[in-house]
């Protein structure tokens, strides 16, 4: 399963999904919406709740790289 960003996670599941997983998080629909057009940023805490409630479909790492870079492997 491919990580997607918010703005495709709202497109591929839905916005009922959306709005679901809104209310998981603690959130409102709104500011997932305003998170998918690059308007906010999610904090730390909501970024890891979005992936553990999306069930990895969002990824902290596209979501906030700034505060979750990608492990580099090593060889």
């Amino acid at each position: 399963m491919r990580n997607m960003d918010m703005k495709t996670f709202i497109a591929t599941e839905g916005r009922d999904a959306a709005r679901r997983l809104a209310v998981k998080c603690g959130t409102k629909y709104i500011y997932l919406t305003q998170i998918a057009s690059g308007f906010r940023r999610p904090s730390g805490r909501l970024t890891l709740l979005l992936e553990r409630y999306s069930e990895g479909k969002l990824s902290r790492h596209e979501l906030r790289p700034d505060l979750y870079p990608k492990e580099l492997k090593k060889t």
